[in-house]
């Protein structure tokens, strides 16, 4: 049995229903640093905008399963003279959590940015309590490199961020030992 394929591309105004519908879940906007409610749906105007953001982002791409929008992956920053960027990825629904989908589309993602892009590296901010990402990012060859202490603030609540980060030569040598 295979399972549908992971794919990245640009935003395109069609998306903007597709997120709509996708809602908000609040277990992820917590792992993602925000106190936000749980709704079933956006609200138009907050897909368009959700849209537009995503579309002034120059590397920002949705994930898609099977053609199905599920998330976003994005450099927040990009550093070309240092050839390095950090970078952002969520999915939308519990329900595509946990199917791999995080790990393949970041591998997608990775082999962009060593390969086409040129990067020599990537890394990214992650708070301690997820889990489930962090084990995402492991996988991918990404190290623990330090702690932002009380970066975050979340439901009035102070919480650490791990700086998490990927060289060029890890993840040649990571993608070849996929390969054997």
């Amino acid at each position: 049995m295979t399972s549908p394929a992971v794919a990245l591309r640009r935003p395109l105004l069609c998306d903007i229903s597709a997120r709509a519908t996708l809602g908000i879940s609040e277990e992820i906007s917590r792992m993602a640093g925000a106190s936000v409610r749980s709704r079933a749906e956006l609200t138009a105007g907050e897909a368009e905008a959700w849209f537009h953001r995503l579309q002034l982002q120059p590397h920002g791409q949705v994930i898609l399963l099977g053609g199905e929008l599920v998330g976003e992956i994005r450099f927040d920053t990009l550093n070309p003279h240092d050839r390095r960027g950090r970078m952002a990825m969520e999915l939308y629904h519990p329900r595509h959590m946990g199917r791999g989908i995080g790990r393949q589309a970041l591998r997608l993602f990775l082999d962009h940015a060593f390969g086409t892009q040129g990067l020599h590296r990537i890394d990214l901010r992650v708070l301690p309590f997820n889990t489930r990402a962090i084990r995402c990012y492991e996988a991918c060859g990404f190290r623990y490199e330090g702690t932002e202490r009380e970066s975050a603030l979340i439901d009035g609540q102070w919480h650490d961020d791990h700086i998490m980060a990927l060289l060029e030569q890890e993840y040649r040598a990571h993608a070849a030992d996929r390969k054997t």
